[in-house]
């Protein structure tokens, strides 16, 4: 039977379960803020260097020297920011999904510990289903921990090939933009 305390010991956990979680979360906000902040600033800067920049142009050649020069930054930024975003958010995930895999192996280790305390007060001859409830404990377990790792390894895939298919689009626009500004007649 469950006492007073037990219910006080479980509900203590589950609030430093929520707080962590909450922490957690605050932090890759935080993260994500700082980035935000950091690139408006250098957003900012590049921008006056481009105006600068800009009133100096005195043809059109030199326009297009000048757009040739800012293209390949701002792009090489735009990557940037978002690789940078995804380890944020890609972090953030994985520390939420360490909490929820210790909660759930801390469920597992609880529920063993009941069928085991239930085993010994069971009439005699239970043992055959105390043993298959536990069986289908460790069962379920090594399925859900397969599953994380395939869902892991899947996300992560994902992600490579997206960040590969940026790079390849990215290289393919600055050679098509090379070979125009090369040959305008191509244009």
């Amino acid at each position: 039977m469950f006492a007073a305390t037990d219910f006080a010991r479980i509900s203590q956990n589950q609030l430093e379960k929520s707080i962590r979680l909450s922490n957690i979360a605050i932090a890759g906000v935080e993260r994500l803020a700082n980035l935000q902040l950091n690139y408006a600033r250098e957003l900012l800067k590049d921008n006056s260097q481009t105006a600068r920049a800009l009133s100096e142009v005195r043809d059109i050649q030199g326009l297009v020297a000048l757009q040739q020069q800012l293209a390949q930054p701002l792009v090489d930024k735009a990557l940037a920011v978002a690789k940078d975003v995804y380890d944020v958010a890609s972090d953030t995930q994985s520390e939420i999904t360490q909490l929820i895999e210790e909660e759930v192996g801390e469920f597992n280790r609880n529920l063993a510990t009941t069928l085991d305390k239930a085993a010994r007060s069971a009439p005699a001859g239970s043992e055959i289903m105390v043993s298959t409830l536990k069986n289908a404990v460790a069962t379920a377990t090594s399925a859900y921990g397969t599953v994380v790792k395939t869902a892991k390894k899947v996300s992560n895939d994902i992600a490579e090939a997206g960040v590969a298919a940026a790079e390849t689009s990215v290289k393919a626009a600055e050679r098509a933009s090379r070979k125009t500004t090369n040959n305008p007649a191509a244009a």
